[in-house]
């Protein structure tokens, strides 16, 4: 990586690109579809979604325009990218000056300068590529969402997915084995630079598969074509043709890698190998036989030990005692002790730690607040990372290890001589040991995050009891329009309706209840009163008299006006990746029903429905009809 003694800087650049980016025999040629399907075009409402949730402190792309000056110039003039973005789509085409990358090069830990393959190549997009980007995915995994595309155990890049999932259900399916008698094998591989070495032809035939030929789909190939990179000199850019992979820094990357690797592998050991072998192959991956290894894992310890036989096409793969995998390290005993070691020994507690010494001392740098306010925020959460994998069942000796972790950060919160015990120190901060917390975060993550019933300290949980996160809505973006239909002007307009509804959600005495009022012509018609448990919050007795007052609304068949003195019910309503389960509910009714509108308006100002709402609502923590849903995970952490 030396500046040659022969050659100018951008003749050296342009080496550069051709070792990172290397031209392929045969390159990709686009075949646009003559009769497609057409989507509808962009909304104003779906572009606004997109651009609300852009990061502005990202660097843009080689013509210097931000997600500033976008944002900008679309609450100003929204027309301009409406316009835009809806040619594009229906020319079916991503202009050609999008998709040109700056080159930003990072060293990867641990390796070599000289070595160009030692740099990770990221790429600097410009914003209004990445937009449309985003807009075409949204539409893209609605089809997924709607139609059940993607397979099960696709954990990557997924809503309502995570690694902490991938994880238990890995240690399900070995425990599983264990309990029946069973050997288990496995097996870690490594695709050598995977995003780097995509073949647009397999991107390509991946998409065919949808059988879903429509205008998204194709201006979303056109993505693959005429791709270029370039990184700046002082001669100016140095530019290369981009025949492969996805950059790393666009939406659609992860996207697409998804769909190539979204081929499942059913049979086992050499046979399963062989099977994906052929798959990598066929789409030209290399596997980096450095980086895989096979774990066996049996329940008794005794019996067979393949210590050779399983192999990668000619070569045999490495035997290992741990694997680690995604940050977990997995040992061939499952008691998970190499991980905490590591956290222990190696450089994640030796950063973390030292880390808070540099910033404070026991009598000079951060308050002590800080230090313990750093300790819960940043450490515990870095610690305690896939605790519900490790920590269900913890063992003395992981007890140990974990109040050794723990104590280090305590004498430097505390000041305490070193001879202090841990207990005590525990104590003076008012912190939990942390195999407890460890315990109590395994418990809330399966029972509120990955829906699987738990038992701690003799309790049983049932997941059904408390919410779960609903999966992803299948409305179309662009049919989402709630946006236009829910206001927050605080007072009561002039324009009213023939029946105006009120709802209200009220908790007294630890008692919670939910209630709607109708008026027309001045005279209340319907009024709704219902009693919840009290585990259930405010915020879910609000929605609910919502969901109830807009399923009455939805059978009056007139306009309706429906007000409601909860802020954050309405702003719920208009959140199009919502994942409340309840709340879609009255979401999809509200869609079916344009007659209606939602506003919220201050709370006692002296208007009279609301005033009535009011007092139905704490009524109905007595003597309301008693209803019942799911506990919120707030009364989980209790």
């Amino acid at each position: 990586m030396d500046q040659p003694e022969e050659g100018d800087s951008q003749s050296f650049t342009n080496r550069i690109l051709q070792e990172l980016y290397p031209h392929i025999p045969i390159s990709f040629q686009r075949h646009p579809q003559n009769q497609t399907a057409r989507e509808e075009a962009f909304t104003k409402n779906e572009i606004a979604r997109i651009t609300q949730k852009v990061p502005i402190k990202k660097a843009p792309g080689y013509d210097g325009i931000d997600f500033i000056v976008l944002k900008t110039v679309f609450r100003t003039y929204p027309d301009i990218l409406i316009t835009f973005y809806n040619k594009c789509l229906s020319f079916q085409c991503f202009p050609n000056p999008l998709k040109t990358g700056v080159i930003v090069l990072f060293l990867k830990k641990g390796k070599n300068k000289s070595d160009i393959k030692s740099y990770r190549p990221v790429s600097l997009l410009p914003t209004l590529g990445k937009i449309l980007e985003k807009l075409l995915l949204e539409r893209l995994n609605h089809r997924l969402r709607r139609n059940n595309l993607q397979h099960p155990n696709q954990y990557g890049f997924r809503t309502n997915r995570s690694t902490e999932e991938a994880l238990l259900d890995l240690l399900d399916k070995i425990n599983s084995t264990k309990n029946s008698n069973q050997h288990s094998l496995m097996i870690s591989l490594d695709i050598k630079g995977a995003f780097d070495h995509l073949q647009y032809t397999s991107i390509k035939n991946s998409l065919d598969n949808l059988k879903y030929h429509s205008n998204t789909l194709e201006t979303l190939i056109d993505i693959l074509s005429n791709r270029k990179v370039a990184i700046n000199t002082s001669q100016g850019p140095a530019t290369w043709n981009q025949q492969q992979g996805c950059p790393q820094g666009s939406f659609t990357g992860p996207a697409f890698w998804n769909l190539v690797a979204d081929e499942e592998v059913k049979n086992l050991a050499n046979k399963a190998l062989q099977t994906f072998k052929t798959r990598t192959d066929k789409h030209k991956l290399e596997i980096s036989l450095d980086k895989t290894y096979y774990l066996h894992i049996n329940k008794n310890r005794p019996g067979p030990i393949w210590y050779s036989g399983i192999k990668w096409g000619q070569s045999n793969i490495k035997r290992a005692s741990v694997i680690k995998y995604l940050g977990v390290l997995i040992d061939d005993k499952l008691n998970f002790s190499a991980h905490l070691s590591a956290i222990k020994n190696k450089s994640l507690y030796i950063i973390l730690h030292q880390g808070l010494k540099n910033v404070a001392g026991t009598r000079w740098g951060l308050s002590k607040n800080i230090r313990r306010q750093l300790y819960l925020t940043v450490v515990e959460k870095v610690i305690l990372y896939a605790s519900a994998a490790w920590a269900h069942n913890v063992t003395a000796r992981q007890q140990k290890l974990l109040s050794s972790i723990q104590r280090k950060f305590l004498l430097n919160i505390t000041g305490a001589y070193n001879t202090t015990p841990t207990a005590a120190l525990q104590v003076i901060e008012g912190l939990m040991s942390l195999h407890i917390k460890a315990k109590m975060q395994s418990t809330l993550v399966r029972v509120g995050r990955l829906g699987r019933n738990c038992d701690y300290e003799g309790i049983h949980f049932d997941h059904e009891s408390y919410e779960q996160p609903s999966p992803p809505s299948t409305i179309h973006p662009a049919l989402f329009s709630l946006e236009d239909r829910i206001t927050h002007g605080g007072q009561v307009p002039s324009n009213r309706t023939p029946i105006e509804v009120y709802s209200d959600g009220s908790k007294i005495n630890d008692q919670t209840g939910s209630a709607f009022c109708a008026i027309a012509n001045e005279a209340i018609t319907k009024t709704r009163k219902v009693k919840l448990s009290p585990a259930n919050t405010v915020f879910q007795a609000e929605m609910l008299a919502l969901k109830a007052a807009i399923e009455w609304a939805n059978t009056a068949n007139e306009d309706v006006n429906i007000w409601s003195d909860s802020e954050s019910s309405p702003q719920a309503l208009k959140s199009f990746n919502i994942k409340s389960k309840i709340t879609q509910e009255a979401q999809m009714t509200l869609l079916e029903n344009a007659r209606i509108r939602l506003s919220w308006v201050k709370a006692h100002i002296g208007i009279k429905g609301n005033e009535i709402a009011d007092t139905l609502a704490k009524e109905a923590t007595t003597d309301g009809i008693p209803a019942s849903l799911p506990f919120p995970k707030s009364f989980l952490k209790k």
